[in-house]
């Protein structure tokens, strides 16, 4: 199987390349440290297999998915991020991803989220499968930002990371009006009143990396 690597730091793609050295049949013919190094490797290179980083210099993998799925819908995406499964997952998998795992997984659960996933499976730790689909106490209440559309949500990241609505507007192609439009309905969906608050509450649930 042919797999690409994407994350922006080289330390954590040596690292994957070595477990999956130990694998005869897991062969890393591709990495990338950005989107558009993706993009261009999609088109150039035979890959089954993207291991995907969330926080990438210019675009959100997590937002990439769906586009990956469109135009190549047999390759298989894991979703590898140091982001907490339990804030990300459920929306990942949403989005088209495959599977999602922590930077913090060891080895043998990286083979065996690759594994289960090349069988056609989607990998989740079996804890996470029940505390996001299946948990049907009236009490468990979702976190707030989970009323947020995929766009919202994508918006309300790159806000809390410091973009201004001006360079929002130009990275995700959409007119400065729309991104503001946005950024009013995710306030009022979350309560918040100010851009200030906007970032902490993004820190607070661990949304984007702190610094």
């Amino acid at each position: 199987m042919n797999i690409a690597i994407t994350d922006d730091h080289e330390i954590i793609r040596e690292g994957l390349k070595k477990i999956l050295a130990k694998h005869d049949d897991l062969k890393v013919v591709a990495e990338a440290s950005s989107i558009a190094e993706l993009e261009k490797l999609l088109d150039d290179t035979q890959i089954d297999f993207i291991m995907l980083d969330i926080s990438l210099p210019d675009k959100s993998g997590l937002d990439f998915v769906k586009d990956i799925k469109s135009r190549f819908p047999e390759v298989k995406v894991l979703i590898f991020s140091i982001y907490p499964e339990e804030k990300f997952a459920k929306r990942a998998i949403n989005l088209g991803a495959d599977g999602y795992l922590s930077k913090n997984a060891k080895p043998s659960e990286i083979i065996e989220a690759i594994r289960k996933i090349e069988r056609g499976g989607k990998y989740l730790k079996a804890e996470l499968i029940e505390e996001l689909f299946l948990h049907n106490d009236k009490l468990h209440t979702n976190p707030t930002h989970e009323l947020l559309s995929n766009r919202e949500f994508e918006v309300l990241r790159l806000l809390a990371k410091g973009n201004k609505i001006t360079e929002i507007a130009e990275s995700l192609g959409l007119s400065v009006n729309t991104i503001a439009s946005y950024k009013t309905r995710i306030q009022d969906k979350l309560n918040i009143k100010s851009t200030a608050e906007l970032i902490r509450y993004a820190i607070d649930n661990d949304l984007v990396e702190k610094y």
